[in-house]
């Protein structure tokens, strides 16, 4: 125990002063990048607020492309001065042809206080572009996730260490559970670092969809199980802690929230507004791992759920929580156009198209995800009937009392 401990504290400051891996080809931190979207006229846009093929005719107006160029990247609706190109023999005349088109760009990007600027080096037609080589190593860090992991686990490895007879711990050290809810934690950090994280944040909709299964169904299950119940308690014990853990633990209320947060969270508008803004990247997933840990909490809490459900009707609430997942799942797998402008334009990686990673995201949802809810329906259902077994065995001998000396 004293060793895992002194091995989570002497990685704390590794995680605290981690460096960022060079970031991959779909992202405009790196050198040379790849950018979807249009060239667009400063006045244009500005001043008129417009794109496509309107700001064509705008921009035709005498000496309008002397005043510069820009290029909007639509995924993160950024615009970008144009400060070079070798693309175009005639720039004045490329750059009034270009517009209103959707283009595939590799440019070579500056940043410089709160602007940005690129030299453009090759453009393609977006449905043309050449598939990019992703780089698999260095793996890119996130530091906040492993800081937060790191504090985390080092709170937790104190309370099963130094701290359990204060606590009021019993003596036995529950090594199965710290591997438990270390492994928890490790799935967090698999998830929001390294090929998941860039390949779902870059190019593919599928891989999105894994890294929410491993945080809304692995994640919550590992952490919940990790914490014995006498620290389940002593969480839970501040006034401050335990009156909105009440309300919010109760079965349908972590059903209700969880299922909120899946469709609100998949409405196109929403869902493309956080792949745009790290910061609502960040409450979305702390969203969902919030609410499916109370979700699941019913289910896996133990005595220290107050209002346990009794295995019928755990049964039923785990055939239920498939629903609106399946739902979500049917509208993404069916649809026959891109739903999400993010991965509609993103740079394509080993063949795949929008529409049919999308229905590949969708079809993971709804097999691996109800799946997974109907195997702990399983483990359930194997609970039930072995108490029943234990309590009502047929070939049982009812235990007969001893005699005691002395009795007739």
């Amino acid at each position: 125990m004293k060793r895992v401990l002194l091995a989570s504290c002497l990685m704390l400051p590794m995680v605290a002063f981690a460096i960022p891996a060079h970031a991959g080809p779909g992202d405009a931190n790196s050198d040379s990048v790849y950018l979807v979207g249009e060239f667009v006229d400063p006045v244009c846009i500005f001043q008129h607020g417009m794109q496509g093929i309107a700001q064509k005719q705008c921009a035709m107006v005498s000496g309008r492309v002397e005043q510069g160029m820009y290029f909007l990247d639509i995924r993160q609706r950024r615009l970008y001065t144009v400060i070079g190109q070798n693309h175009w023999e005639d720039p004045k005349q490329g750059f009034l042809d270009a517009l209103g088109d959707t283009f595939a760009i590799r440019a070579h990007v500056w940043k410089k206080f709160d602007g940005a600027a690129i030299a453009v080096n090759a453009v393609y037609p977006w449905r043309e572009q050449p598939e990019p080589g992703y780089v698999w190593w260095p793996i890119r860090w996130e530091w906040t996730t492993l800081a937060g992991c790191g504090l985390i686990a080092l709170f937790y490895l104190l309370a099963m260490g130094p701290w359990r007879s204060r606590l009021g711990a019993p003596a036995r050290v529950e090594r199965g559970r710290i591997v438990v809810f270390l492994s928890g934690l490790a799935v967090v950090v698999m998830s929001l670092n390294g090929p998941i994280h860039d390949l779902s944040d870059h190019y593919l909709f599928t891989t999105h969809m894994i890294q929410h299964l491993l945080l809304a169904d692995i994640f919550p299950i590992l952490l919940i199980l990790g914490l014995p119940l006498w620290l389940r308690r002593v969480v839970l014990r501040p006034r401050w802690v335990a009156i909105p853990w009440r309300w919010a633990a109760m079965a349908p209320v972590g059903f209700v929230l969880y299922s909120l947060v899946l469709g609100l969270w998949h409405a196109p508008p929403l869902y493309d507004l956080m792949m745009r803004d790290h910061n609502f990247h960040i409450v979305m997933h702390l969203m969902v791992m919030a609410s499916a840990t109370l979700m699941w909490w019913p289910i896996v809490g133990g005595e220290a759920v107050e209002r346990p459900l009794s295995h019928g009707a755990r049964l039923l609430y785990l055939f239920l929580l498939g629903t609106p997942m399946m739902l979500v799942a049917a509208l993404i797998t069916f649809a026959t156009q891109p739903l999400y402008e993010w991965y509609e334009f993103a740079p394509r990686l080993w063949g795949t198209t929008a529409v049919g990673d999308q229905r590949l995201g969708g079809l993971i949802m709804w097999i691996p995800g109800t799946m997974f809810y109907w195997g702990m329906m399983t483990v359930v259902y194997f609970q039930w009937a072995s108490q029943e077994s234990k309590s009502e065995d047929p070939l049982a001998i009812p235990a007969v009392p001893l005699a005691t000396p002395g009795s007739h």
